[in-house]
């Protein structure tokens, strides 16, 4: 059971989705975040992204090509719901009083003020580009909707061999390197159980040991894992963070248990070593845990959600270290465990 059920939520954990989003690590009913939440509604986003048209011939970027590049940019963005107001020259252009298709009008730029245009258009830097705002929603969920716009971008590309287009800005760079994060998870639980495996083999001189002592120590990231998964929560930095410092403490534990055991396994049978390491340990396992609970629990009144987040996952993790140390590692060890190495007595 102890085997199966940490490969199982080892498996549901890593399906959690990288995420981020400001208004996590601000206080809650603080005049930051009410004003975040307002901009939210009122102008489609605090935060800015946009896409970039660049061209190589100096010739392209006067051409009419370029108006109707960014008008069809323009219709892109306006497909999506998560993205508020698409700005580009082209919508500039499109306000001017006049007659005709917006692509006729490129003479016109010379009527936009410079500063106001240099903000959309550059020549001298052979690219334009199309704002746009993104809301405080989570990356996660802008992840599809950038999917589809770089799909998108990908298709006029290739109508206008002339222009290069990409997706770029802070939420857009957020969204590809957010998902590294679940890579690096997945890396250091897997490097994790191998450092276990390799200290406690070479601590306690025995493979045995090592491989067994990966279960309980892994068993309360996965567990951890999986109750964000169920509850609908993502992947973000607090969350790593608590996976990194409770690994720590679920590693103390099972280092505690095997210390005494093997202590008791050289004056008896494996069977009573298993019962005078826990007689010995538990109570100390036990107390420990507490402690920290109690002391993680103070935590979740913080107003700062990432504070309560890690708290939570804190409390959550260093209660299934214990139960993984007390009830799985004496049966992983009574099942698989090594043989004393004399006769006891």
């Amino acid at each position: 059971m102890a085997i199966v059920s940490t490969a199982v939520l080892l498996a549901v954990s890593l399906t959690l989705e990288p995420d981020e989003r400001r208004s996590t690590s601000l206080p809650r009913g603080s005049e930051s975040l009410v004003a975040l939440e307002e901009m939210d509604r009122a102008f489609g986003g605090l935060e800015r992204s946009h896409v970039t048209v660049r061209w190589n011939e100096p010739t392209q970027g006067e051409s009419p090509e370029l108006l109707e590049v960014l008008g069809e940019v323009n219709s892109l963005l306006r497909k999506e719901e998560l993205i508020g107001h698409p700005l580009s020259v082209w919508n500039l252009l499109q306000a001017l009083p006049g007659d005709g298709p917006v692509t006729g009008r490129m003479s016109m730029l010379a009527l936009l003020p410079g500063p106001i245009a240099a903000n959309f258009y550059r020549p001298e830097r052979r690219e334009a580009v199309a704002n746009f705002r993104v809301r405080d929603l989570g990356i996660a969920q802008y992840g599809p909707a950038f999917e589809r716009i770089e799909a998108g971008l990908a298709k006029i590309a290739e109508q206008h061999p002339a222009y290069a287009l990409s997706l770029d800005g802070p939420a857009a760079r957020s969204w590809r390197t957010l998902f590294q994060i679940v890579v690096d998870l997945a890396k250091s639980l897997g490097s994790a159980a191998v450092v276990i495996f390799l200290v406690l083999m070479v601590a306690y001189r025995s493979v045995r040991l090592g491989l067994i002592a990966v279960i309980p120590n892994v068993f309360p990231l996965a567990l951890t894992g999986t109750w964000l998964v169920l509850t609908g929560q993502t992947l973000e930095i607090v969350h790593v963070c608590a996976f990194t410092v409770c690994l720590g403490i679920a590693v103390d534990d099972t280092i505690h248990f095997l210390t005494r055991y093997q202590e008791e396994l050289a004056a008896r049978d494996r069977i009573d070593a298993i019962r005078h390491a826990f007689v010995g340990t538990g109570t100390a396992l036990i107390m420990t845990t507490m402690v920290l609970v109690a002391g993680f629990v103070t935590v979740m009144f913080s107003d700062l959600r990432d504070q309560r987040v890690f708290s939570a996952m804190a409390c959550l993790t260093v209660t299934a270290a214990l139960f993984a140390d007390l009830v799985f590692l004496p049966a992983l060890l009574g099942w698989l465990g090594e043989k004393p190495s004399r006769p006891p007595g």
